[in-house]
């Protein structure tokens, strides 16, 4: 009898290892003549291999409830299954120092890597980068005073470096077998399917960075400044395909189909200084730092510069919508105003007032997006950005007779965010019927007696029925999702040395430390039911773990009470 079950009184075992094996073998020499030439030369050699297996078996018929042991199960043997999958990256790199009076400085880097993911001819890859930095302090001709400035310092770097981090087997055919659900001659017979399209060649991504910088020292070393400023261009990037035709029949590959510009800054500021207080030294800290780059796409297989791809001139993150004028607010509004017949106000596709406007940018009377290109948008235009703009962080420290304390704060200076159709969080009962009602909906919807309300007419799955007006991006419900958060702070105590010698401790600290305590952004003038940190983090505030609902998890709060002994 052939068991047709799903996993009703059954007992299944996995059992899955991985192997790593690295090995790392180099040689170093260092020289220094007369403390004038210093060098330094490093070889070596990089073997890294992965090895992963796994089998799983799975039976019917337990013998009694709490069975731990597939022996323990007297029915039919219905599933086995087995994985297998290896990978190894083998290669050689070199680097060569060399120092003039610790005033000219110079690093010469290569490496030659081998990756096994790759096919025959397009394995190996060459990575080479040089770097040089003058101190400009050190020369005879510098006569400031160290008190001014102690230390200064060009730098600049060129280098390329490869990625090979994709699946170990993208470049062959791949059969899956699998027993099928039917009975056929009182067997189920297994079978395989079709494998997916492979990418046409396969090789490393590469990224090539161009950097400057700038680093000194000033006021007897209590101010202190990193700068850099960076080009990097990633080819060959491993992304998929242009989207294909629907008859096409199969799913794109992914291969080296793109490439990548990104320019770039980020500084450090900081300011460390004392100062007596009651005969004890104040010790305290401030260091600020700030960091901005914005991508481009240069190569991408879309001639037709379709806006459901990416295509060659476009800035990542960047989103395309439409203009909101506001909402109809009489039947002659709507009747005045560019038809709005492909954008779904109500599921019969009236339009009543209460529903929201979008502007006629091209004046063709009918709002649309056009043919979905670059060259002819419709009426969408870029509304905004996804991307993170100007990261910062702050941090605060200071020390006193045993007393510190320390804090951190960070954050994003601007990103924008447009609403997915399963932000069920933020649209409520917009996106479905049963989902729950957010706060802030009450009395924030239009209504003859409410014209002005932040939200149109109540109309439930506008956010989620294909085509409902919610579902497309406009600028009244693009979200400033900037922020900074008070991500830790710590106050604590070390007790003194001669009362924790009596137990022989090098050190006794009790502190207390809060975590994500507090946190501020545009958008909580609106709702606080989102942790904005999960849009810069993931570039996606919202998972959909259950249909409708779009969750979003915010950051834990905590706070810690510890002791710590170090002996």
């Amino acid at each position: 009898i052939a068991y047709l079950g799903t996993t009703t009184n059954d007992l299944r075992e996995i059992r899955q290892t991985t192997q790593y094996m690295a090995t790392n073998v180099y040689a170093e020499y260092e020289d220094n003549i007369k403390d004038v030439h210093y060098f330094k030369a490093l070889i070596g050699y990089n073997y890294e291999q992965s090895t992963f297996k796994g089998i799983s078996a799975q039976r019917n018929g337990l013998i009694f409830e709490n069975a731990n042991d597939i022996n323990l199960a007297l029915g039919t043997s219905i599933l086995t299954a087995g994985g297998w999958e290896e990978w190894a990256i083998l290669g050689g790199f070199g680097r060569l120092n060399y120092s003039f009076k610790d005033r000219y400085l110079v690093e010469v880097n290569g490496r030659y890597d081998g990756a096994s993911k790759f096919p025959g001819g397009q394995k190996y890859g060459f990575f080479p980068s040089v770097s040089a930095g003058w101190r400009i302090s050190k020369e005879a001709f510098w006569k400031v005073s160290p008190k001014t400035i102690s230390d200064l310092k060009l730098r600049a770097s060129y280098g390329s470096l490869g990625n090979s981090n994709i699946p170990p087997y993208v470049y062959l055919e791949q059969f899956s077998i699998a027993q099928s659900p039917l009975i056929l001659n009182g067997i189920r017979p297994p079978f395989t399917s079709r494998p997916s399209v492979l990418p046409d060649g396969l090789t490393w991504e590469t990224s090539t960075t161009t950097n400057f910088g700038l680093d000194f020292n000033m006021l007897s070393n209590r101010l202190k400044f990193v700068g850099d400023i960076y080009t990097r261009e990633t080819t060959d990037m491993f992304t998929l395909a242009v989207t294909p035709p629907a008859v096409f029949g199969a799913t794109a590959p992914r291969g080296n189909y793109a490439d990548l510009k990104t320019k770039g800054w980020e500084l450090t500021l900081s300011w460390s200084d004392k100062f007596m207080v009651k005969s004890k030294p104040f010790n305290y800290d401030v260091r600020i730092t700030l960091a901005d780059n914005s991508a481009v796409i240069t190569k991408y297989n879309n001639p037709q510069k379709r806006l459901n791809d990416y295509y060659a001139g476009m800035k990542i993150g960047e989103i395309w919508g439409y203009e909101t004028e506001g909402f109809f607010t009489s039947a002659a509004d709507i009747a005045s105003h560019a038809s709005q017949s492909g954008i779904l106000s109500t599921s019969s596709g009236l339009t009543f007032p209460g529903d929201i406007k979008l502007m006629d940018r091209n004046k063709d009377n009918f709002v649309n997006p056009g043919a979905g290109t670059v060259d002819n948008p419709g009426d969408r235009f870029i509304i905004g950005n996804s991307s993170p703009r100007y990261l910062y962080g702050i941090n605060l420290s200071a020390d006193w007779n045993g007393f510190f304390f320390s804090t951190f704060f960070q954050g994003v200076g601007k990103q924008d965010w447009f609403p997915s159709t399963e932000a069920g969080v933020f649209w409520g009962q917009y996106n479905r019927p049963y989902n729950k009602l957010p706060r802030w909906h009450l009395d924030n919807h239009w209504t003859a007696a409410t014209p002005d309300a932040y939200l149109p007419r109540y109309v439930s799955r506008l956010a989620n029925r294909p085509g409902g007006i919610l579902t497309h991006a406009q600028t009244k419900y693009l979200q400033n999702v900037a922020y900074i958060r008070l991500k830790n702070v710590q106050v604590g105590y070390n007790l003194p040395k001669n009362l924790i010698s009596k137990i022989h401790a090098n050190n006794v600290r009790v502190y207390i430390s809060g975590e994500n305590l507090w946190t501020w952004s545009p958008l909580y003038k609106l709702t606080r039911d989102i942790d904005v940190e999960n849009a810069v983090v993931s570039d996606q505030v919202f998972t959909t773990t259950n249909a409708g609902d779009g969750y979003n998890y915010s950051m834990v709060k905590g706070i810690t009470f510890g002791l710590s002994i170090t002996f």
